[in-house]
């Protein structure tokens, strides 16, 4: 009898703690829980003229590229390039025909660009942002998106921004909010 007890202890016990057990096991190691990422502060940079500052995160490394007013770049594998223009120097009259030159330009060096969302406007109160998608390869082969913009500022209408964003396609999903809100947090300064 006393025997009997004992195991009667013993199941009944195991039965309570091995379920707590798992429950502890499965709480802590549970493969469905996201793992938190590293917070990545933003940075500012800005433009070679001192007009405009972008703001990116800290992961976007500034390089000096060429003709570029200012170059930004994480890992090779999200590039933004932007160029300043005062209407009033150049011969195009708009923020349009500079989106449209530029777009042609790439198109008549990239023979496999192709359309990938239209043109699209977004109103802000200090900006206006114009941009529109394409697809094709970058210079080592990769499949890519080139989000073309310009941004015209409400405080100065003859100065433009253009920006030519490129991005791994098989990335786009991933990236693209992050590209969008570069250019939505561009800020003209005090000139």
């Amino acid at each position: 009898m006393n025997f009997s007890k004992k195991w009667l202890y013993v199941v009944v016990l195991s039965a309570i703690l091995v379920p707590l057990i798992i429950i502890f096991v499965l709480s802590v190691t549970d493969p469905t829980k996201k793992k938190e990422e590293p917070k990545v502060n933003d940075a500012s940079y800005t433009t070679a003229d001192g007009r405009v500052t972008v703001t990116a995160k800290e992961d976007f490394k500034q390089k000096k590229v060429s003709n570029y007013d200012l170059y930004l770049t994480k890992n090779d594998k999200q590039v933004i390039g932007f160029f300043t223009y005062a209407l009033n120097e150049y011969e195009e009259n708009s923020s349009k025909e500079i989106l449209d030159k530029q777009i042609s330009y790439f198109l008549s060096t990239r023979k496999d660009l192709k359309l990938f969302k239209k043109e699209k406007v977004i109103d802000m109160d200090d900006k206006t942002i114009t941009k529109v998608e394409y697809t094709g390869t970058n210079t080592d082969s990769s499949e890519c998106v080139y989000v073309f913009a310009v941004i015209d500022f409400k405080a100065d209408t003859n100065y433009v921004l253009y920006s030519n964003e490129v991005l791994l396609h098989k990335d786009y999903e991933k990236n693209i909010s992050e590209m969008i809100d570069i250019l939505k947090n561009v800020k003209l300064n005090q000139s």
